[in-house]
């Protein structure tokens, strides 16, 4: 196995750190059409959501740098760190070769994300057939909170990792991407919509 880290400055492991999950494009009614007004809102839903996260303390966020969410999210964490300079992103590549048989725009977007993290993580020189449940726990294992943008189906690699962080007792919270709502499952639950005072600021 290999583990290849890249850093600059401080670890951001030493902060308080979220990690991603969530479905690739395939999943969503929108598909690929990234200017899609559904998948535009649901972008501008996780940013929001980044956004009260890093108000809330997090500054290091953790990426498995998968089409979709993992991507969507990464390049808002990278958006974001003029307001929030303390942000750090972490890529957690599952092997050096992940993106080889994306399109070629996929590819490029996931070069230059890649090009402006702070840390780079590469567990496998080539994929596995486990390579992928490797780092999404991998990224359950050192986050405080995991982000999970997902639908409440049972397959999948987004619930696997939904039920791993459950099982190490990880603060999760859920962003439907349907309805934009957002639930924290951490006693006590709480559900918050994004049409609410919750996007004004005020800390949950």
């Amino acid at each position: 196995m290999l583990k290849k880290k890249y850093k600059r400055g401080r670890s951001g492991l030493e902060r308080r750190v979220c990690a991603f999950t969530g479905h690739r494009p395939g999943r969503f009614a929108f598909g690929y059409e990234q200017e899609h007004p559904d998948c535009t809102r649901l972008k501008n839903a996780i940013g929001k959501t980044i956004a009260t996260l890093a108000r809330k303390g997090v500054t290091t966020f953790i990426s498995g740098m998968a089409q979709g969410v993992d991507l969507w999210a990464a390049r808002e964490v990278l958006r974001q760190k003029g307001e929030y300079p303390a942000l750090r992103l972490i890529a957690v590549q599952p092997c050096a070769d992940q993106p080889q048989r994306w399109p070629h725009a996929a590819q490029r977007e996931y070069q230059d994300i890649l090009a402006c993290c702070d840390e780079r993580v590469c567990l496998h020189d080539h994929y596995t057939p486990h390579c992928m449940m490797e780092r999404n726990r991998w990224m359950v294992d050192r986050a405080d909170i995991l982000l999970a943008v997902y639908d409440g189906s049972a397959g999948g690699g987004t619930a696997a990792t939904v039920r791993y962080a459950q099982n190490k007792q990880k603060e999760i919270w859920l962003l439907d991407p349907d309805t934009l709502c957002l639930v924290a499952l951490t006693p006590p639950e709480k559900q918050i919509s994004f049409s609410d005072t919750f996007l004004s600021g005020q800390m949950m």
